[in-house]
Parts: structure tokens; C-alpha cells; sequence
């Protein structure tokens, strides 16, 4: 059997026939001769343009053993009203790429499964290689139409990197997969995300799962965004806010018992997790604290009583949910509790969106999830120069995109 013949039958080359085999210092050099002839720019895919030279190229192909295989290609470089002076499209590589599209997969897939800086090593390319590989990747098989049919979605923000920095992630309930991300977590960062919406897309979207955050809200309702969906507030941050009001009253309570300097002081700060806690969840000795509070200080009694009263309304049967709600907020309006007189007014002023994640019954559970993978992912490759290198990596792992190793 011919040389070229192997390496025809090994590489399998999309589009190319191979020519010659040679041995260098750069590993294996393949020669492939493009077997199309039809001038297609390899930006903008037009066809049958003027002819401007002839350049040899190479591209990185998977190793052969120990070897680094090159592959090595003349081709035409074409004169393209709209990409300018652009080199022939080539079906075993993507446009800009040093790379095969076999090469840029395999890294692909691996990034799904270890650290960037392991799979470096791995391949031997260099750490910013990898993400630009994984931007390429990501852009040429993300499913275009991720953003038809959405009826609920969650938004969220996760914290990545040191100084603060944050994404804004979009969710899709029904799939449980990340639809869109972009760095920020103000209105304007979600209102780019309506901006790629059409009117068809926005018209599917029937419910919005956020935290109380000003700015999702603002942009949800603005004219731009989503006006006609329901805007459904996470469960899980109306009892926090619940048990950081609770919070407040045992701290004040510890205020005004002279802090630690007092037996007072130090049994109050002792109780944080009997008050904070689910009974059902308590340890014995949790519970005979909790015990104490009840026989000693009404106060924080009280504020037990409030923040459980707000966790089992999310219990009840949707039907009885709105009436419940009103009880409890004239009750903690008129609890003489300060945190929790605060907490009243907040509720109702977004008394819609707590009813309608009741009604609908929807959460960010399953966003608080995909941020702690995405923090995972940030973690495991020790930070990332870009948010865009980063956001390729949360299509790859939270997007439910399939990376099918090439030949298998």
C-alpha cells in the first residue's frame, strides 16, 4: 500500500486528498491537495471570487504516537467585497483556525471532563490556546435555536474571579440548561439579552424566576424586555430575607444585653442556629436552646415564630397561599420588630412575584446549582484572562452540548 494511501485511509481528511508525506523537525508534514474547486471565501462563504494569490497553509492535526502531525495545504487567497482579502474555506478546519476541526473537538470534549491546565500538557498547546480553541468550538456547534420556544426561565448572577466580577446567567426551566451568559449583573446586561430575542421568542416567554434584584426587575419590565411575562421571585431569597431579619432581632437583643460582658449577652449569641434552623432539622441541644428562648425572651421568640410562619406558606396548597401571605404581613407589620416591619414592607411591595413563584411553583434551585458549577469551573482552571473563555466553558458544561469525538 502507498504512503499516501495510508494516510488517506487514517486522517480521513474531509475535502483533502493527500499528496506527499514527509518527516521534520515539526513532526509528520502532511500535503493535501483540496479536492473542491469552487472559490468559497472562507468569512463570509461567497462564491466564485477573483482570485488575489496562492499561500501555503498548516494546520495542527491530532498526534501521530509520539509525533505532532502538521497538515500543509496551498490554497487560493480570494478578494471579498464584504471580508476583504480572505483565504479559501477548507471543510477539515474552522475559518481562522490553526487547527483541524478534529484537533479543536478533541480538546473540546476533554475540556468537559479536566482542568485547562492538564489538557494542555495533554495536547501541547499553550493555556491561551485552549480557550481561544473553545470559543471557536462553542460558536460553530451552540444550537442555534436555544432561544425558540422558552416558556420559564430563571436569571442569576454568579461571582467568578477576584474584584468582584460576575456573570449573568439565563436558564432554561424545562431543560435545566444555561441559554445565554454575559459578564455584568445590572439591567443593561439582561436588556442585551432581550435585544437577541425576536418579538416570536418573547411572546413564547410566560415567566421570569429572579432574586429580588432591582436591576433584572427593571429590565424585565422595561419596554425592551418582557412586559406581559410574570415575574416570579426565588423562594429561596424570600426566606433568607426572612431569616436575615431574624438575625437582626437576636443582634439587637445582644446589643442591648451588654454584648459578651454579660451571661445574658453570651447565652443570646449562642442561639443564632435554634432560631435560624427548621425545628426538624435541630440537634437536641439545639432544641433546648430554642426551649429557653420561648420561657425568656419574647422578642426573639417572636421572630422564630415569623420566619417559620414565612417558610411554611411556600407548604400550603397554592390555593390558600395569597390569603396565609396577607395574615403574615399584618402580622409582621404589627410585630413591633423592626427587621421584620422592614420585611413587611418589601413583601408587599413585591407581593406579585411571591405569589407567582407559589402559583407556578418555579425556583433558581436549579440556577444556585449551575453556579456552583460554574465557580467549580472557574476554581479548576485557576481564573480565566476573559469572560468570554470562561462563558465558552459554561456552554460546554452547562448547556447540555454534546461534543462527539471525531471517527467514533
Amino acid at each position: 500500500m502507498r504512503v499516501t494511501t495510508a494516510f488517506n485511509r487514517m486522517l480521513e481528511l474531509p475535502g483533502g486528498s493527500v499528496q506527499d508525506v514527509a518527516f521534520g523537525s515539526d513532526g509528520v508534514i502532511v500535503t493535501v491537495r483540496l479536492k473542491r474547486r469552487r472559490r468559497v471565501c472562507s468569512g463570509c462563504g461567497a462564491e466564485g471570487l477573483e482570485i488575489k494569490d496562492r499561500r501555503v497553509r498548516r494546520w495542527r492535526h491530532l498526534d501521530l504516537g509520539a509525533s505532532r502531525c502538521v497538515i500543509e495545504c496551498e490554497l487560493r487567497r480570494l478578494r471579498c467585497p464584504g471580508c476583504g482579502d480572505r483565504p479559501e474555506m477548507v471543510p477539515w478546519a474552522r475559518a481562522g483556525s490553526s487547527y483541524t476541526r478534529d484537533f479543536e473537538d478533541v480538546v473540546a470534549f476533554l475540556s468537559q471532563q479536566m482542568a485547562m491546565t492538564p489538557l494542555a500538557k495533554l495536547m501541547r498547546i499553550g493555556w491561551r490556546s485552549v480557550g481561544k480553541i473553545l470559543a471557536r468550538v462553542v460558536a460553530d456547534k451552540l444550537d442555534r435555536g436555544r432561544l425558540d420556544g422558552l416558556v420559564m426561565i430563571g436569571v442569576d448572577e454568579v461571582s467568578h474571579g477576584a474584584g468582584h466580577r460576575f456573570l449573568t446567567c439565563v436558564a432554561d426551566h424545562g431543560t435545566g440548561g444555561v441559554v445565554w451568559a454575559a459578564p455584568g449583573r445590572n439591567a443593561q446586561t439582561l436588556q442585551a439579552f432581550f435585544a437577541e430575542l425576536t418579538d416570536e421568542q418573547k411572546a413564547s416567554i410566560t415567566a421570569v424566576s429572579i432574586d429580588m434584584s432591582a436591576g433584572y426587575e427593571k429590565a424585565i419590565r422595561g419596554p425592551e424586555g418582557l412586559p406581559n411575562a410574570e415575574v416570579c421571585f426565588d423562594p429561596f431569597h424570600v426566606c433568607q430575607l426572612g431569616g436575615k431579619a431574624t438575625d437582626q432581632v437576636r443582634r439587637d437583643e445582644y446589643n442591648r444585653h451588654s454584648r459578651s460582658s454579660s451571661s445574658e449577652g453570651r447565652w443570646i449569641k449562642g442561639t443564632r442556629y435554634s432560631l435560624l434552623k427548621d425545628t426538624a432539622n435541630q440537634t437536641p441541644k439545639q432544641l433546648l436552646k430554642l426551649a429557653e428562648v420561648v420561657l425568656t425572651n419574647k422578642r426573639m421568640y417572636r421572630a422564630f415564630l415569623l420566619l417559620g410562619e414565612l417558610r411554611y406558606i411556600y407548604r400550603l396548597p397554592k390555593d390558600e397561599a395569597a390569603e396565609r401571605l396577607d395574615a403574615w404581613l399584618a402580622w409582621a407589620s404589627r410585630s413591633k420588630l423592626r427587621s421584620f416591619v422592614k420585611l413587611a414592607r418589601t413583601i408587599r411591595k413585591h407581593k406579585a412575584g411571591v405569589l407567582a413563584a407559589i402559583q407556578l411553583g418555579i425556583s433558581n434551585g436549579r440556577l444556585e446549582a449551575l453556579n456552583s458549577r460554574v465557580r467549580l469551573i472557574s476554581h479548576r482552571a485557576h481564573g480565566f484572562h476573559s469572560a468570554d473563555a470562561l462563558i465558552a466553558m459554561v456552554y460546554l458544561c452547562c448547556s447540555g452540548l454534546q461534543i462527539p469525538l471525531p471517527h467514533r
